[in-house]
């Protein structure tokens, strides 16, 4: 059931979603997520790659910078069970705590003066993330039509890979002359996406679950779901941290790599809208399941190894793809779960998907200084390929005890019949 329907058939949700019921409010508070979203997005994707950077131009390898990637995301899901009980309690306070502490950290980075000051800077700068990322998806998921989740999802993916594609492509083009200018640039549209959501974002109350009365997130119907969660964050930030070192590895300048991965992203935000217009209408497991195929053949082909040309068509389809895992997910979860759930839902969701952050840097630097640079697409294939073999086998499963179970009915009544005639 949808939050329209609950708004209409429920008087203990009368007051919650009234905000959401027209739809040019809801057309506004959607071009209000999406703008500080973009804003938000642009300080990640700047400040992820030029930690980076700047950690490798101190003289710490892959390891270490996979590491403090990783930290990054350990904070996002070490906050991610705290942020419903906030969004309750400080209500639009919490997302824009989290813009400003986002902003603040990134800028702060390069004068961390330690690598355990670089450390913490990260980690808090997760914590924020968490506080950041889950009120906005909360509120898209409660802000969109039923037969319109996915479009939605897709216009708040959009945003985002825009922001991140603008970020990492001038981030890069600053960092050889004026890297701490680049933190700073960063830490500023953070700062803005918290004055947009201060000033124009209207906040509904969150209704408060019954403790003994919790839904529940039926985790296994959902493997699917947040298993692409965890696939997309094990993906993106292997990549995101790592793929600058690579294509600096194989002889592309600054200049050039950051041209290279601003005009995939560019890419992948054009997919994001037409991907989530497909899902809404031939169905989003089947498109999800299609996202992971193509996914799944690129990286096969990026690691066999690719001239230019195929490197840029590999790692565009793949981040397109692997892009739309997570909207496509939280989108599928977003129908199922009653919209009083949805916090705590997109906490877990988002926390989930961290857990896959922090294990692909970590995973993957460590396989690129012990395999080579080359081992960091079977890296990602290997994340990609298990999400989607234990929900095979769950489901196989499911399928073999429940015609065992219809089997063990029926034969009785059967012998009954025969008994009888």
């Amino acid at each position: 059931m949808n939050g329209y329907q609950e708004a209409d058939t429920s008087n203990r949700y009368e007051g919650v979603l009234s905000p959401f019921r027209t739809e040019t409010s809801s057309a506004r508070t959607l071009l209000v997520i999406c703008l500080s979203a973009l804003c938000w997005a642009f300080s990640f994707g700047l400040g992820a790659p030029l930690a980076s950077v700047w950690l490798k131009t101190a003289g710490h390898g892959e390891t270490i910078v996979g590491l403090n990637t990783g930290v990054y995301y350990l904070g996002i899901a070490l906050a991610a069970g705290l942020v419903p009980w906030l969004m309750r309690r400080l209500g639009r306070g919490t997302l824009v705590a989290g813009m400003l502490a986002s902003g603040v950290t990134v800028a702060w980075f390069p004068w961390g003066g330690s690598l355990a000051g670089y450390f913490v800077l990260r980690l808090l700068n997760g914590l924020a993330g968490a506080m950041s990322l889950i009120p906005l998806e909360t509120l898209v998921n409660r802000n969109s039509p039923p037969e319109q989740r996915s479009r939605d999802f897709g216009f708040y993916a959009f945003s985002v890979a825009a922001g991140m594609a603008l970020g990492t492509g001038i981030g890069m083009e600053m960092v050889a002359s004026v890297p701490r200018t680049a933190f700073v640039l960063g830490g500023l549209l953070a700062v803005i996406a918290g004055a947009i959501v201060f000033r124009w974002l209207h906040w509904p109350a969150l209704a408060e679950e019954a403790r003994d009365d919790r839904v529940p997130l039926e985790f296994g119907r959902n493997l699917l779901n947040f298993g692409s969660a965890w696939s997309q964050g094990f993906l993106e930030g292997g990549m995101v941290a790592l793929m600058p070192l690579y294509l600096l590895a194989i002889g592309m300048s600054e200049a050039g790599a950051g041209a290279l991965l601003g005009g995939i992203m560019i890419g992948v935000i054009v997919f994001q809208v037409p991907v989530a217009w497909l899902a809404d209408r031939w169905g989003r497991t089947q498109v999800l399941l299609g996202c992971y195929v193509v996914t799944a053949g690129m990286l096969a082909a990026l690691y066999v190894g690719v001239n230019l040309l195929g490197l840029t068509v590999c790692l565009f389809l793949a981040g397109a793809c692997s892009g739309a895992f997570y909207p496509l997910g939280l989108a599928i979860i977003g129908e199922r779960i009653p919209t009083p759930a949805l916090p705590r839902a997109s906490a877990w969701y988002l926390a989930v998907n961290c857990l896959g952050s922090v294990t692909g840097p970590v995973l993957t630097g460590a396989a690129m200084d012990r395999f080579g640079r080359q081992s960091m697409f079977m890296v990602g294939e290997s994340a990609v390929l298990g999400v989607v073999a234990v929900w095979a086998g769950l489901r196989f499963f499911e399928w073999l005890t429940s015609g065992r179970m219809r089997a063990e009915t029926v034969e009785p009544i059967i012998s009954e019949q025969r008994k009888a005639a």
